[in-house]
């Protein structure tokens, strides 16, 4: 790959790369913290692709038994991968590279998982509203949080003293790790159901059932700007790398919108159907995206 153009005008000369068919559905996609490695789970595979070197071979690795809900690299380690999963697997397993170094029991159908920005802790949600957090040197449970409502996705602020989480309609801000309440933001009466910052902590994303996806300004908390570009409930929103471009995924396309306005700049029509899951690259205007194909797309991929 090239560095990418970074102007709407360019959208025209990125392209389409198709990585690999897989046997099932895959729900998620991240890129590690150089790049260099591409992970998608689903159900219940996990396989890592090395977009730069081979784009039609993966790396199987073996642990799961049910669906691959999240994957997640490690913020501080390139080669440090966690992966949750829900149904008859209910864990947390670590990965480095693609071994298998140990496995955490959560006891529930998890759907979601951050790291915070240090490395050393993974807070993990399920479908029962229940967050765990898991301290990563040591390897276990050191705190379980039942909610009162439904609860889904969570993003630590930059320095990681901030806990953000969508709880029902709103977004619920704590203190981490004392978990005590700092603030909550309103923002539709519809469930939020998913979050990111962007790199410069400047601004909140969330979207959720709404099909809209919405800017909030994390100083005051007011709506910068929010945009429906989508006919269903979004499936996930998130900022390029330099926080110039979002993009979010709905069933039939995912749309690229641009910051701080969230005018629709872009549209990528699913040649599959539904996609569950969507990441950028860390530091190129490359995204990938899965459905039963994993694919790129960007400026000379």
């Amino acid at each position: 790959m090239v560095n990418a153009p970074t102007t709407s005008e360019d959208f025209s000369r990125f392209s389409l790369r198709r990585l690999g068919v897989t046997r099932e559905r895959v729900r998620t996609v991240a890129w590690n913290l150089d790049g260099r490695r591409l992970a998608a789970g689903g159900s219940p595979s996990l396989r890592i692709f090395l977009p730069d070197k081979d784009t039609r071979t993966s790396t199987e690795c073996r642990g799961h038994t049910g669906e691959v809900s999240c994957v997640r690299w490690s913020p501080v380690h390139p080669e440090r991968l966690a992966s949750v999963s829900s149904g008859d697997d209910k864990a947390l397993h670590f990965w480095f590279g693609s071994k298998p170094t140990s496995t955490i029991e959560t006891y529930g159908n998890n759907i979601h998982m951050n790291w915070s920005p240090d490395g050393k802790t993974i807070v993990v949600g399920t479908t029962k509203d229940r967050l765990m957090w898991v301290d990563v040197e040591e390897q276990r449970v050191v705190n379980r949080i039942d909610m009162d409502k439904e609860t889904n996705d969570t993003q630590f602020s930059h320095n990681g003293s901030l806990l953000y989480t969508g709880v029902e309609g709103s977004v619920r801000i704590s203190a981490f790790p004392s978990n005590e309440l700092v603030y909550t933001v309103p923002m539709t009466s519809m469930p939020v159901g998913m979050l990111d910052l962007d790199p410069r902590g400047r601004y909140l994303l969330a979207g959720g059932n709404d099909a809209t996806v919405s800017l909030w300004e994390t100083e005051e908390w007011t709506c910068a700007a929010s945009a429906g570009h989508h006919d269903g409930p979004l499936l996930t929103c998130r900022f390029n790398h330099d926080g110039s471009l979002v993009a979010s995924i709905a069933t039939g396309d995912v749309v690229i919108s641009s910051v701080p306005g969230l005018k629709k700049e872009h549209s990528i029509p699913f040649a599959d159907g539904a996609s569950q899951d969507l990441a950028w690259h860390p530091s190129r205007n490359v995204l990938a995206y899965a459905g039963n194909e994993v694919c790129i797309w960007g400026y000379g991929v």
